[in-house]
């Protein structure tokens, strides 16, 4: 899943600023300094998604049983999920996400299929009140999905603003050039 965000601004504007620039200082400007802010607001942004439990679009993420049994948040057992979101900035182009691979199951959801579990050792699966089985069928499982990247309208209103002054910048450093 990936996430696109189409900023609303005045394309003539932008133009003549980057016309601008070419004229005055020798080059257009560069888009890198704005990427990389964007890159890591965003960063900023997922990871504070695992502290809330609340999905880009402002959804509760459903609690696991796990978290709840042992008193702690969901998805944050081990943190590793959370501390592996990163941003890759290029000239024209920012992308924010994680390597982890099992982040897609989190993030779309997923259901298991049934299955069956067989006993590698002996007296591996006691089930109480009937004994050890050699092997069980299990009925597949269902895991909620969790949104933790994507672009929330705070997001939005973020990366609408480190453009503006972006753009300002530009444009007081061409005034004062």
């Amino acid at each position: 899943m990936g996430a696109t965000l189409e900023l609303k601004i005045d394309e003539r504007e932008l133009k003549k600023l980057v016309e601008r620039a070419r004229q005055v200082l020798g080059r257009r400007p560069s888009f890198r300094p704005l990427l990389t802010a964007i890159g890591q607001e965003m960063v900023t942004s997922t990871q504070r998604r695992f502290e809330t439990g609340i999905a880009p679009d402002g959804s509760r993420w459903v609690r696991s049983l796990a978290a709840l049994r042992e008193g702690r948040q969901t998805l944050i057992k081990t943190a590793r999920l959370r501390d592996s979101n990163t941003y890759n900035v290029t000239s024209t182009d920012v992308e924010v996400g994680t390597n982890v691979e099992y982040a897609g199951v989190h993030q779309d959801g997923a259901r298991t299929r049934p299955h069956t579990i067989a006993a590698r050792r002996a007296r591996a699966l006691a089930i109480p009140g009937i004994g050890y089985r050699r092997k069980v069928n299990h009925p597949g499982s269902t895991i909620p999905a969790r949104p933790f990247l994507g672009v929330s309208r705070q997001d939005e209103t973020i990366i609408h603003n480190l453009t503006e002054d972006w753009m300002r910048k530009i444009t007081a450093r061409l005034n004062h050039a």
